[in-house]
């Protein structure tokens, strides 16, 4: 016996004689096969799960057995028969051997599912949910370990031995409820604490898959039916990006009291088709050298040129362009073209047997999709609705003070130590470059820049000179001018990216 509950008890029989359907995958069988031709296993000695379950009472895959035909069914076991004793329900189901669980496919640190698989099988198991719904039964406590893949990398109910007949609205709540919190840890997703009423106003962090999560989690969803919808909706929104009209600036400045100049920038803007539709796409950096006259513009330098010969090539491959736009791929990619980068930076320096280095912050934008990348304490930040929110985390002692609460956020702009960067680039290794998805929205911009221009304009005014220069080549000159009134103590540079809808083409 493998599960004994008050209600259900589960063992592994052997069948005498073989089934028209191999008892592991279900697989059709013909009369003479010795082996499964989907799973390989014998027919001859084939094993199967029986559920055991009250008559009077009956729960797991015994309710399943009298349910209509409908393709949600697919996600819940397959029972191959089901009949009565004295007092016990049985139910019998293929042994699972040939399923692989979440919970184990999940067991190593930091393995998530990609969040476009995560939807997809958030959209297959709620509409198994509604299915059950519709016909009066509820799924239970479901978990990452009653989530398994079959052979051909088709989501499936492993047992399903927490259905049971609903009682009522609130067991369909809690198995919604259930189901976001199973996908939260399938993705690994970070939970962002909401109020009630933040519902229209989430944070531009927020992807659109975690806001329907938050929304779970608030009961603001509730219903199997609309979860579905949401996450086809989404999936829908995610395979083609919405294109933006796209108007770029940059400048940068030696400053009031250094010599020379060690910052570089880079903007890059295409239009493609994606997916056979014209999208934006467009990769944006900053990156602040560090190591004097031939070192620090170098190491700057070699970045970019290392960042854009790493991204642009990948964002120029029409192998990219055929499917929905994975936010993690691109993710990925922008850690990798940090880790060139990096790579670059340290072998050169080693030929020239110095310490250069540089800071790093760029953004790759497909549409409405930006993912920011970020080593050092250069930043990128969003200016939407009249505010400047950072969007990158400085990797600075003075930042490391602040999380640990030694010290005030304001007082970061006079900390004789503020120049102290954990990270950088010019290192072996991975630099450990932390990366940020951001949603664009018509009017937003996006404004990177080296710590020469920050450090020396505070947040609010910079957002007040947004307000005041729509366009971004002003704009930059406008914040160079104000980083250089504030003292210009650093080179300072810029790149601003304004973001608009495309207007409509009437006929």
């Amino acid at each position: 016996m493998l599960t004994d509950t008050p209600t259900l008890r589960v063992y592994r029989v052997a069948l005498l004689e073989p089934w028209d359907h191999c008892a592991r995958c279900g697989a059709a069988l013909q009369a003479n096969d010795q082996f499964c031709e989907e799973c390989g296993s014998q027919v001859e000695e084939q094993t199967a799960l029986l559920q055991e379950t009250p008559a009077a009472q009956p729960i797991g895959a015994a309710l399943l057995d009298d349910l209509p035909d409908d393709p949600a069914r697919s996600v819940l076991p397959t029972v191959r028969e089901v009949f009565v004793g004295e007092d016990s329900r049985f139910a019998v189901l293929p042994d699972g051997t040939s399923l692989v669980r979440f919970d184990s496919l999940l067991s190593e640190p930091n393995t998530f599912v990609d969040q476009t698989d995560a939807i997809e099988i958030g959209i297959q198991v709620s509409r198994a949910l509604a299915y059950l719904h519709r016909n009066g039964l509820a799924l239970g406590q479901v978990t990452l370990a009653d989530l398994a893949l079959t052979n051909k990398r088709e989501i499936k109910l492993a047992d399903a031995g927490a259905i049971r007949r609903s009682q009522g609205k609130e067991d369909q709540i809690d198995d919604v409820e259930q189901l976001g919190l199973v996908l939260e840890k399938m993705a690994g997703i970070q939970r962002h604490t909401r109020r009630l009423d933040d519902a229209n106003n989430p944070s531009p962090l927020d992807s659109g898959f975690a806001t329907i999560l938050s929304d779970l989690r608030a009961k603001r969803i509730n219903d199997a039916s609309i979860l579905a919808q949401a996450l086809e909706t989404l999936l829908a929104e995610q395979a083609t990006p919405l294109s933006l009209r796209v108007r770029t600036g940059y400048a940068t400045d030696v400053g009031m009291i250094r010599d020379h100049n060690e910052d570089s920038v880079l903007t890059w803007d295409l239009r493609l088709n994606w997916d056979a539709k014209p999208v934006n796409v467009g990769l944006y950096v900053v990156a602040d050298g560090m190591g004097g006259h031939e070192g620090g513009e170098v190491a700057s330098g070699l970045a970019i040129t290392t960042t854009a010969q790493t991204l642009v090539t990948t964002l120029l491959d029409p192998q990219l362009h055929n499917g929905p736009v994975s936010s993690k791929h691109l993710a990925d990619l922008v850690k990798q073209a940090a880790f060139q980068a990096n790579q670059a930076v340290y072998e050169e320096s080693v030929r020239r047997k110095n310490d250069m280095g540089t800071t790093l912050t760029m953004a790759v934008v497909v549409g409405d999709r930006a993912i920011v990348g970020n080593v050092g304490d250069s930043r990128t930040y969003l200016y939407r609705d009249g505010k400047l929110q950072r969007i990158s985390k400085d990797h600075s002692l003075v930042q490391r003070l602040i999380d640990i609460g030694q010290l005030d956020p304001d007082d970061i702009y006079n900390h004789p130590q503020r120049n102290a960067i954990l990270k950088s680039l010019g290192d072996s290794g991975d630099p450990g470059t932390d990366t940020f998805e951001v949603q664009l929205q018509p009017n937003d911009a996006l404004f990177l820049c080296s710590d020469g221009m920050w450090e020396m304009v505070r947040d609010p005014k910079m957002a007040e000179l947004f307000a005041e220069h729509a366009n971004p080549a002003d704009l930059c000159d406008a914040l160079i001018a104000a980083g250089n009134a504030g003292g210009g103590e650093d080179n300072i540079s810029v790149v601003v990216v304004r973001f608009d809808s495309i207007p409509s083409v009437e006929h």
